[in-house]
């Protein structure tokens, strides 16, 4: 029987397993992908409470002496609404994502305190 001959660029190529090996801090458990139908469902809902405080807005601006084109309302409530929108989708997301990192840091709960929801110090 002979040796297997020297490999002169460096060690052999590894072999390829059939499952990738697990992610480090998992802990066993896959992250969970985002839900867009929350994050969209979560957008309209703010979406709306923007366009609630848009027609307020503009009922306010109505019973002032200040007059404004109907166009720079129209506008107005596009962009309250659209940040309203926006905001919503943006905290879901987040939300989401927190929920799905593997960091345990991540998983504990917040400890009410008086240091503004930071928790206890590392030791």
């Amino acid at each position: 029987m002979s040796a297997p001959p020297p490999y002169r660029d460096g060690p052999p190529p590894a072999k390829s397993s059939p499952e990738p090996p697990p992610a480090v801090g998992l802990s066993g458990r896959s992250p969970r992908p985002l839900c867009g139908r929350r994050v969209v469902s979560s957008g309209l809902v703010t979406g709306a409470a923007g366009l609630a405080i848009a027609l307020f807005l503009r009922t306010v601006v109505a019973h002032t002496p200040v007059r404004l084109s109907e166009r720079t309302l129209f506008w107005d409530t596009v962009l309250v609404s659209g940040f309203g929108l926006v905001a919503g989708m943006a905290v879901e997301a987040v939300r989401q994502l927190q929920l799905s990192n593997p960091d345990p840091e991540y998983q504990r709960g917040r400890r009410s305190g008086g240091r503004g929801g930071q928790g206890r110090p590392r030791e």
